[in-house]
Order: C-alpha cells, then structure tokens, then sequence
C-alpha cells in the first residue's frame, strides 16, 4: 500500500524517460511551486558493487518535468506555503522579495573557458549591472559545472539549502 504522504507521481527525465517517482514535498517560492520528488536509482557503492538508492531533488511544477498519477490524492503530501502563514514583520526598508545575479568567472588561462560565481542581487562582491535572476534561475546557474555560491552574501546559506 502506498504511503498516503508519499505519493507517486510521474517524472520526466533531461532526456525524456517517464518513470514513476515519489513526492516527498511541496515548496511556495518567489519562482512559484516546486516538488521535491524522489527516484529510484542504481548506485555504485565504494566495493564498487550496485546498489539501489533514492535520489531526490526539487523540479519544478511545470507538467514537462511532473505530473501526477491519475487516481491519487495528494492532500497529505507536506507542503509549505509561506503565503499562508503570518510571517515576522520585515524591517524598515527590507524586502521581502530575493533576487540573485551570476557573475562569470575566468578558469585559468587561455582556453580554460568560465565558471560561474551566484551572489544575491546587490552583493558588494557582485559586478555592478548584472541581470537579476529569480531563484529557479538561480539554482539552474548553481547546478552547472564548476558554478559556486558567494560566501559574502546569503547565496551560499541560502541556495545550497535548497
């Protein structure tokens, strides 16, 4: 019997696979809904062995990447929703709204290419003028390769949380 706050749903994969997932969670951003779902997967272990394992990651609630199974109810999934809770007064002047912006970084000398450095918008270390980025955006820019968190502003504890 499935577990009624685990249900599955339906994923799809970079290169167009369907496979049955788990939900695990739902999350309100700024960037809208994002599911944290979970696959089985095979693994590698250090005896270099295979093992199954679930992996999870948030994707968001867009039905090119998921969508539910037709006849389950997922009323007991966990959900946060920050827009239904009372939430602290903001101080004088703060916003309440996260932006981010990425700012290239070169890798070396020549030929050695770009990685990419995401700091919250309007981080004294940021390049002036960057593009602002909503937060999908923004951990798109922190899964490429190479990519890191600033550690100056609230990038790196915020993003990597995620």
């Amino acid at each position: 019997m499935t577990d009624p706050a685990r249900p599955p749903v339906l994923l799809t994969l970079p290169d167009g696979q369907e496979i049955r997932a788990t939900l695990l969670a739902r999350r309100w951003t700024p960037a809208g809904w994002t599911y944290r779902v979970a696959a089985p997967l095979w693994s590698v272990t250090v005896r270099q062995t295979v093992e199954p394992v679930e992996y999870a990651i948030w994707v968001p609630a867009d039905p090119r990447y998921i969508r539910p199974v037709p006849g389950v109810v997922y009323d007991r999934v966990p959900t946060e929703d920050p827009r239904t809770s009372t939430p602290a007064p903001a101080a004088t002047g703060a916003s309440l709204r996260w932006a981010w912006t990425v700012q290239p970084i070169r890798t070396g000398g020549p030929g050695r290419g770009t990685t990419t450095l995401v700091h919250e918008h309007g981080c004294p270390a940021a390049p002036a003028g960057g593009p602002e980025l909503d937060l999908d955006e923004a951990l798109t820019a922190l899964a490429r390769t190479g990519a890191r968190a600033c550690q100056t502003c609230a990038a790196a504890e915020v993003l990597t949380r995620l």
